[in-house]
């Protein structure tokens, strides 16, 4: 009846058939989106049960919220305070997103599998320009593989004979601070060359081995482990991570995350959340002492994340800070700069403008 119609308008049978594809497309198109708009609004209706702060334009909802500086940190721990066990945001008029910031919350999401809780490619797929589709980005049975590969590789007993490395890499950068204080350099930028260390040991540990396990007391400080989990609870090395829900999720409370809608795992927050932390903008130690720890939910520090996905490479990261740190200490002494750092977001927490210390090399007697 179409086609007969179109012919009737003086049109030829090829120039009817593509129009004739040109309205099922669009048609199809319609459809589509009137589905998705459909789907969104049963969301959203669903989603009601979040509170969520005022917006701050029609358009763009909660989009600037919270910046990507310090002022934008600072605004998340006001966020956690108000909203302790987590509230919605609005990316836009229409895309609802729930910040988690509360262990009891943060349970639903990284308890559920891989498959239900799975990376937000929206967002990680922005990243794979620079690192590519490596454990980090990929996900499913390559994500699965390598995991599995690189799981083994950072065995304990497997990194035991890199502490020498780290020794040495370290002694490198106290080399270069003592021929800057020398020459009357002493206010230095420590996260560069903290930073170029820290590569070069990884570069060394990928691409040698040595098998001397002399530095294994540099592994047994325990008051120096609780002053460094306190500094990655604080600032947090990454201070989210995305996950988008295949199915509905339930929460402690009652509350359903939709199938579809995308959940933020804000670690920042909740590492400062009151509700969690009592003072959390105090730093102290001792709240990981072994008494303190007992009855605190463990994702309440989740500084490597958690869950199926939570970062491999932890245990050579914290190894690798308490070997660094103590022989620092135990050469150096620092004050800090005049003004304090400010903190900035990106794809890790790093300071803005570089760390700047004043450094002392203790005399012998010192040490």
């Amino acid at each position: 009846m179409l086609e007969l119609s179109l012919s009737w308008l003086g049109l030829g049978p090829v120039a009817a058939s593509l129009w004739l594809l040109l309205l099922l497309v669009g048609a199809s198109w319609i459809l589509t989106r009137v589905l998705a708009w459909t789907y969104t609004f049963y969301n959203c209706c669903r989603l009601q049960c979040f509170q969520h702060p005022l917006k701050l334009k029609w358009f763009f909802a909660h989009l600037y919220l919270v910046p990507p500086t310090e002022q934008g940190l600072r605004k998340l721990i006001q966020l956690a305070a108000n909203y302790p066990r987590g509230y919605k945001i609005w990316f836009g008029p229409i895309t609802p997103k729930i910040i988690f910031c509360h262990p009891d919350m943060l349970r639903s999401i990284t308890n559920a599998s891989a498959a239900i809780a799975v990376k937000d490619m929206e967002f990680y797929n922005l990243l794979k320009p620079w690192l590519g589709d490596g454990l980090l980005l990929s996900a499913g049975d390559k994500w699965n593989k390598h995991c599995r590969m690189l799981t083994s590789a950072f065995h304990f007993n497997i990194l035991k004979p890199y502490m020498k490395i780290f020794t040495k890499s370290t002694d490198i950068m106290h080399t270069k601070w003592e021929c800057l204080v020398t020459e009357g350099h002493t206010h230095l930028d420590i996260y560069e060359h903290i930073s170029l260390m820290t590569l070069d040991g990884l570069q060394k540990c990928v691409f040698s081995f040595d098998s001397n396990c002399q530095e294994d007391d540099l592994t047994q400080l325990p008051f120096l482990t609780m002053c460094i989990k306190e500094s990655l609870r604080l600032h947090p090395p990454v201070t989210s991570i995305f996950r988008r829900c295949t199915q509905d999720i339930m929460l402690p409370d009652g509350r359903v995350i939709p199938k579809g809608v995308i959940c933020l795992i804000s670690i920042f927050a909740t590492h400062h959340n009151p509700s969690v932390w009592p003072d959390p903008e105090v730093y102290d130690p001792f709240r990981f002492d072994p008494e303190n720890i007992r009855g605190r939910s463990p994702l309440a520090f989740i500084p490597f994340s958690a869950g199926p996905r939570n970062c491999t490479g932890q245990t050579f990261a914290m190894t690798e800070m308490k070997v660094v740190l103590a022989l620092t200490l135990l050469h150096f002494s620092f004050l800090p700069d005049k003004e304090e750092p400010h903190r900035k977001p990106e794809l890790i927490l790093r300071p803005e403008g570089g760390l700047w210390l004043q450094v002392e090399p203790l005399s012998a007697g010192a040490r």
